[in-house]
Formats: C-alpha cells, sequence, structure tokens
C-alpha cells in the first residue's frame, strides 16, 4: 500500500516538502557562508604544485604533513610580493577562506605572503605593540604639537639612502628659511636599532646648541625584515622620552612599525616627512595677505567710528583747535594704512604697533572723554568759546557745557591771573 500522508517516522523529507538547491546555488551558498566566518585570516604551511599562469596567476597547495589546502593568488597580488613562491618554501600566507564556485573547490584566495621566519617576527611585533599601548606610549594626548615655523630640523636615517635624498629635497623646494642636520645610522641589520636610539638622545642633548625644533626617523621601503629596527623597544622608547616631537616617516604607505604609533606624528613616506615638518612659503604668504588686510578693515573700522565721535563732538561743543588736530591724525591714519597694504608682511608687525599707538592717541583727544573727566567748556552769548576772562563783560549771561548736562549763568565779577 503506498504512502498517501507524511513520511513514515525517521524517514527523511522528500524533495516536495523541503528547500532543493542546485548546486551552483548550493556553491554560492557555501562560498558565502566560509567568506563571512573566517574573513581574512592568516594561514601556514609548505607550498607544492606552483604553476603560474601566462597572465602571471599563481595557483599552488599549502601543506602540512597530514593535511593540504588549494590556495589561488592573482597577478595583482604578486606583483607586490617581496618574496619569489616556490615549491618546499615554508610561507605564512594572508588570504579570503573561499569556494570556486565553478568546480566546488574550497580554496585560500592568498593576498600576501610571508616566509615563516617573518610570522615570528610579526608575532614579536604584535606582542610589544600591544605591551607598549598597555603602558600608554601610544596614547594621543601624551603627543607633541609639531611647530609650525621650525628653522633647524634633525634628520635620524641613512646618510646614502634615497630617504635622506626624498626629505632634504623635499624641505629645500616648500621653505627655504630651514637648516636640517642629519644625524647618521644605519636603518638596517642588528646594530640598527640601538644607533637609532643613541641618534635621539643625541639629538635631544644638542637641541639648544643646534636650535633644533622637530626630529626626522625615517627610511625607505622594505620587508618586515628590513624595517625591524624601527620595530625594537629600545627605539621606542627613544622616541617616547624625546623632549623634540618626533615624526616617523618609514617604509612605503602600506607599512606600519611601532615607530609609527609611538611618534608625535606617522606619515607613509620620507617625502610626506619632509612635507609635513616645513609649512608652504606661498601659503605662508598668503596668510600673511590675509592677516595684513584684516588689520587694514580694522584700521578703517576705527577710524570710521572716530570720523563719527568727531562729527558729534563737532555739532554739539564746537572744538575748532582739537577737531583740526583730529583731522589731521585722521589723514595720518589714512595714508599709514594704504602703506601697510602696500607693504604686505615687512610692515605688519612695526606699523600694527605704531596704528595701536595712534588709535589710542586720537582716543586720548577725543572730547567726550575731556568732558567725563571733569573738564568743562563756557560759551559766551555770541556762541564763542570763552577762555579769558578779559572777554566777558558783568551781566552777561554764559552757558557752560558739562559731561551730563548744562549750567547757566550770569557774570557778577571776574579776576585775571597775574602772568596770562
Amino acid at each position: 500500500m503506498g504512502n498517501t500522508g507524511s513520511n513514515p517516522l525517521g524517514s527523511d523529507p522528500g524533495p516536495g516538502e523541503e528547500e532543493v538547491y542546485s548546486v551552483s546555488q548550493l556553491n554560492k551558498e557555501a562560498r558565502y557562508l566560509l567568506e563571512k566566518q573566517f574573513g581574512s585570516i592568516w594561514v601556514e604551511g609548505e607550498v607544492s604544485n606552483l604553476h603560474v599562469s601566462s597572465a602571471g596567476h599563481s595557483y599552488f597547495t599549502l601543506k602540512e604533513e597530514d593535511s593540504e589546502i588549494d590556495a589561488v593568488m592573482f597577478a595583482g597580488d604578486a606583483s607586490g610580493l617581496d618574496l619569489e613562491l616556490e615549491d618546499g618554501k615554508s610561507v605564512i600566507a594572508r588570504g579570503t577562506l573561499t569556494v570556486y564556485e565553478r568546480r566546488g573547490r574550497y580554496q585560500l584566495r592568498v593576498r600576501e605572503a610571508r616566509e615563516v621566519g617573518e610570522g615570528k617576527l610579526q608575532k614579536r611585533f604584535q606582542e610589544l605593540k600591544k605591551k607598549l599601548k598597555q603602558e600608554g606610549l601610544f596614547d594621543e594626548e601624551v603627543k607633541q604639537k609639531l611647530p609650525a615655523f621650525p628653522e633647524a630640523i634633525g634628520i635620524i636615517t641613512s646618510p646614502t639612502g634615497a630617504a635622506i635624498r626624498d626629505i632634504v629635497s623635499t624641505m629645500a623646494e616648500r621653505y627655504k628659511s630651514v637648516t636640517g642636520y642629519v644625524f647618521p645610522v644605519k636603518v638596517q641589520g642588528e646594530e640598527a636599532g640601538e644607533q637609532i636610539a643613541e641618534a635621539l638622545k643625541k639629538a635631544n642633548e644638542l637641541k639648544s646648541e643646534l636650535g633644533l625644533d622637530v626630529l626626522i626617523v625615517s627610511r625607505g621601503g622594505g620587508s618586515l625584515e628590513d624595517l625591524w629596527p624601527f620595530n625594537e623597544e629600545v627605539v621606542a622608547r627613544a622616541i617616547f622620552a624625546s623632549e623634540l616631537p618626533v615624526v616617523s616617516g618609514v617604509g612605503h604607505e602600506v607599512d606600519f612599525t611601532i615607530s609609527d604609533f609611538v611618534a608625535d606624528v606617522r606619515v607613509p613616506t620620507p617625502t610626506a616627512a619632509g612635507k609635513r615638518v616645513v609649512p608652504e612659503s606661498s601659503e605662508i604668504t598668503n596668510k600673511v595677505d590675509t592677516l595684513v588686510k584684516r588689520l587694514g578693515n580694522r584700521v578703517k573700522a576705527e577710524i570710521r567710528e572716530r570720523e563719527v565721535e568727531l562729527d558729534r563732538a563737532r555739532s554739539s561743543y564746537g572744538f575748532r583747535y582739537p577737531l583740526r588736530k583730529l583731522e589731521d591724525m585722521i589723514q595720518d591714519y589714512d595714508e599709514l594704512s594704504e602703506k601697510l597694504l602696500d607693504r604686505g608682511s615687512e610692515a605688519l608687525g612695526d606699523r600694527g604697533d605704531r596704528l595701536e599707538n595712534l588709535i589710542e592717541r586720537l582716543s586720548l583727544a577725543n572730547p567726550t572723554r575731556l568732558l567725563r573727566k571733569g573738564y568743562s567748556v563756557t560759551y559766551g552769548e555770541s556762541g564763542r568759546v570763552i577762555s579769558d576772562p578779559k572777554n566777558v563783560r558783568t551781566d552777561e549771561s554764559l552757558k557752560t557745557v558739562l559731561h551730563k548736562g548744562i549750567i547757566r549763568s550770569v557774570v557778577t565779577e571776574t579776576e585775571v591771573e597775574d602772568g596770562e
């Protein structure tokens, strides 16, 4: 008798009762799950069955004694490889675990590979990085700011490498008013780390004598082993102890060293280090021009305010002599502000001080300020200012202007001081 209902107890469901995958769907789903689960990983093994296609793609197996995995490294990634893949070479490879959907083949898509010796260096790098980070050597709050306009720069690098040429030529192009002092060291090999640390100490000892403002620690690109001196603890602690701010420009853009994390500023290349420590001359000129214009506008605004006050004083109290003097000062201001704008940065400091002094003098000569201090002005019946009692007759009506009002009086008697 046939089954007319659900499956018998313990039997597998039929194809009509559960989703059925096509082979391509299954491979696609398996690829998605693998890539999502593992992401980027490092795998250690021995290269075998290496085959390089005409297009430059490398197909090989990573194996150990009792296990192996297929691997592929495409030409774009292989072109940047510092080592040459070959059968029998032990490597650590970084890549993505994936599935070649067409074949349903599980494989490692390799993006980077290093010899096993470099793997040990990478482990040391991570351990030291963790240790120094926990001690606070990487903290942003302990990093120093670079000077805006350095006069002398210490450069710790090889005196014969490309790095020193790149740094010096870049600084010379951007900012000629700077002096560079080279502290020659090895940048590769067993003695390099100690030499770099000692140069950092020496530069700090000579900072006053040489007038140093900032230090550059730098070298060009290379393998992890080549760059290792900049991953040594003695160098990291020397950078951290430096009283001078330190810029680290080691390797290429993709390279990171312990020195980069400890330094006050990290840049990707030696050329970038030269750009970072000195300003661009044209930028300075533009900033000075902007400051000169701002100061000129400020002067003009002050003059306009004083002119308004003078107009009020003229109409209210009729100060003739002080007004003539102030008008002369206004003309001086106009001429001075025009000269300031024309002469630019060379006149910025001295002219700025002079302008401030003139503004203060103008403020002191302001008639309204004199009245506030208790002075007064007396007018006769004809409207003239009375400065001599001889010019007043008995019974003449007078008007005395004070800071906060007017007093009207009649002359009953006058006295003339001797010697006047």
